[in-house]
């Protein structure tokens, strides 16, 4: 069987699950989110990325024997946010996704399979990117961590496992730092970091862009076609994130690094991250 292989990737919570929905409504694609189960992937390398070939290509053929596929899902139907659109009492919303088989229909005979990983491509990015198209999805730093600062994750405690387990490097220094939200810090730094080193410019879309671009932009990077979606709002200033300190996330991110310097610097300067700490702060009075 053949076909193309892409490989989705970007910061948690920067706008990977709805660019794997817009990839999914593509024609001739199909887009599954965090089908693997990546904590048993091997710590070997190579063997980890055979794994992930392998994967593809038995997603591929039950796609086109049954047409369907594992993936994370929300009662059967792909979604483009998988957190409850409320916070519990506990100020964090929980996962509202299962995982298992899901009835996609049977594709195109050369169909485009695209799957989303965030923490554990990204570790495997400098060998990945070698034997798949990888694309990542990037989003406004200050926005992504009010986002990590509502969510029952553990990037909300500053942690990754699967790309600790992948990158002892990474694991190593975060446990070396006390500080929670230090810690988040380095997490995107370190994620924002193996897109510049090693992928593409045109490899790396902001989220803002595909917002903008009602998805156009996604598309054109993937090489996919599909219609432009009218419906496409960029959560940036959310409600949701009321009660976040977004001056102590602001603060955090200078003091993390010199901002000139930041991985996210290549993306978003030190004004954009303003704008959005005043948009956040208006967002917050309404």
């Amino acid at each position: 069987m053949t076909g193309r292989a892409i490989a989705l990737t970007g910061v948690p919570r920067g706008g990977t699950t709805l660019a794997c929905r817009l990839l999914g409504e593509c024609r001739d694609t199909v887009a599954l989110f965090e089908p693997m189960n990546v904590s048993t992937l091997p710590v070997a390398r190579k063997a980890a990325l055979d794994q992930i070939e392998a994967f593809f290509q038995t997603s591929r053929e039950q796609l086109m024997t049954r047409g369907t596929a594992l993936s994370k899902h929300r009662g059967g139907a792909m979604t483009d946010n998988p957190f409850d659109a409320t916070r519990g009492a506990d100020g964090r919303r929980s996962l509202q996704v299962e995982h298992g088989e899901v009835a996609l229909g049977r594709p195109a005979e050369h169909f485009t399979l695209v799957i989303k990983h965030n923490a554990a491509f990204a570790a495997l990015l400098p060998e990945l990117a070698t034997r798949f198209m990888t694309l990542a999805v990037v989003r406004n730093p200050l926005a992504v961590l009010a986002s990590w600062n509502t969510v029952d994750l553990p990037v909300a405690d500053g942690r990754l496992p699967a790309g600790e387990r992948l990158d002892p490097a990474l694991a190593g220094s975060l446990a070396a730092t006390p500080d929670r939200l230090t810690r988040q810090c380095r997490v995107l730094h370190w994620f924002f970091d193996r897109f510049v080193q090693h992928l593409p410019a045109g490899a790396v879309m902001r989220y803002e862009d595909i917002v903008a671009s009602r998805g156009r932009v996604l598309r054109l990077a993937a090489g996919c076609e599909g219609d432009d979606r009218m419906d496409l709002q960029a959560r940036n200033a959310s409600p949701l994130y009321a009660g976040v300190d977004i001056a102590a996330l602001e603060h955090a991110l200078h003091g993390a690094a010199d901002i000139g310097r930041a991985a996210w610097s290549h993306w978003y300067g030190a004004e954009e991250i303003a704008r959005s700490a005043r948009d956040l702060a208006t967002a917050r009075l309404r």
